[in-house]
């Protein structure tokens, strides 16, 4: 068994084992004739019927698995031949690959409700509304969230105490890592259960809190489709911990998968990491600063609608400006693609090195990433992340 620190970083977005690799021309063939193409190997939900009531007639739509291709053969052979022909059939294509798209979860609950029931029904229709250039408002779906009662969490204690791990029945992605290794690197004792995804209209059971209760020395892990919840003592410092996870790997658990052992591993280490080693405590290197730094390329990811705005009402201009628009969107998703190599590639080179200066980089290009809306924004963002590569 690896190592639980090599672990958390080696394995936290491994794909699953069921992953299909997107056959590209046959998509292309398919949305030439479809509105809405499905793929072979798609593991998430989408309400076809909320998301394509808003589709205009030349908006496509393609859902895909999680993706196979390693970040530079993903552009080379499946953003560019895509975008190329959306381009030649003056169409706007809109593409899902896993729980990946151009729109993402704003906040913890909506994280949950995408995760937990591995639900893109939310920015599956974000995406179109932005691209209709319409408000986006509210999209992710409505879910309720209860407590366990009694006798769900006498049934879950019980099997936990039976042993520390549970893998429920219908749960495809298994926890395999042993508690006795963990607490041998970590000294936090842990039980972990691992339950399906939920179904859409299903309550969200809040298991981990009451489930802490009937284990006080130990950490609880609840897995429940790509969430994982955490409880136990300090819970403030477990939440840190669990939110840190959420977001370190978000772009490639999104689009590549993952695996509950690598989401639990994150978690623990961070845990580690915050109640042993200290790791706010170093001081800050003098030459770098990721809050200036966002402060100073911020307005570069908004700068552009003042580009695409300029015609006006001169309808001389109309047919130039949309000319422009094209190229624009084009170049954002040519430099999109390759920040997020680039960014990638710097999350890689971190696992077996991370001094604080190129970790800081990496986590203010990923911000910025999220943020960018122009090719000269994630010009920005690879530069940053270029530097980080640099001080390794």
């Amino acid at each position: 068994m690896l190592p639980l620190i090599g672990l958390l970083l080696g394995v936290a977005v491994v794909q699953p084992p069921d992953v299909h690799k997107l056959d590209v021309p046959a998509a292309i063939r398919a949305l030439e004739t479809q509105q809405v193409y499905q793929a072979p190997g798609v593991v998430t939900h989408i309400d076809l019927g909320v998301v394509t009531r808003e589709m205009a007639p030349d908006t496509k739509l393609l859902i895909g698995p999680f993706s196979a291709y390693k970040d530079n053969d993903h552009y080379e052979r499946v953003s560019e031949p895509l975008r190329k022909w959306a381009d030649s059939k003056k169409v706007r294509l809109i593409t899902v690959e896993g729980l990946y798209t151009r729109w993402g979860p704003s906040n913890v609950a909506e994280l949950r409700q995408q995760t937990a029931y591995m639900d893109i029904t939310g920015p599956a229709l974000a995406s179109v509304r932005e691209v209709n250039k319409v408000p986006v408002g509210e999209v992710y779906p409505a879910y309720e969230v209860r407590t366990p009662t009694p006798a769900q969490v006498a049934d879950l204690a019980g099997k936990l105490r039976e042993s520390r791990i549970y893998n429920a029945p219908g749960r495809a992605d298994k926890f395999t890592l042993s508690t006795k290794s963990i607490q041998q690197q970590t000294g936090l004792t842990v039980r972990v259960a691992a339950l399906p995804a939920l179904k859409p209209g299903e309550p969200f059971v809040d298991y981990a809190p009451a489930l802490a209760r009937e284990f006080p020395d130990d950490i609880v892990l609840v897995a429940q489709g790509y969430w994982t919840d955490a409880a136990g003592k300090d819970q403030e410092r477990v939440d840190t911990a669990r939110n840190y996870a959420s977001g370190r790997y978000e772009i490639g658990t999104f689009l590549k998968g993952g695996s509950v052992d690598g989401r639990v591993s994150t978690i623990l280490t961070r845990l580690d990491e915050l109640s042993r080693r200290k790791p706010f405590g170093r001081p800050q290197p003098e030459t770098y600063d990721p809050a200036q730094t966002i402060t100073r390329y911020t307005p570069l990811a908004w700068g552009g609608s003042a580009v695409v705005l300029g015609g006006g009402a001169l309808a001389g201009f109309a047919v130039c400006r949309r000319k422009r628009q094209r190229l624009e969107e084009a170049e954002l998703q040519k430099a999109k693609a390759k920040a997020y190599a680039k960014i990638s590639e710097l999350g890689t080179a971190l696992l077996d090195s991370h001094p604080p200066e190129a970790a800081e980089r990496y986590t203010t290009a990923r911000d910025l990433f999220e943020q960018a809306r122009t090719a000269e924004a994630m010009a920005e963002v690879e530069r940053i992340a270029e530097e980080g590569l640099a001080l390794l």
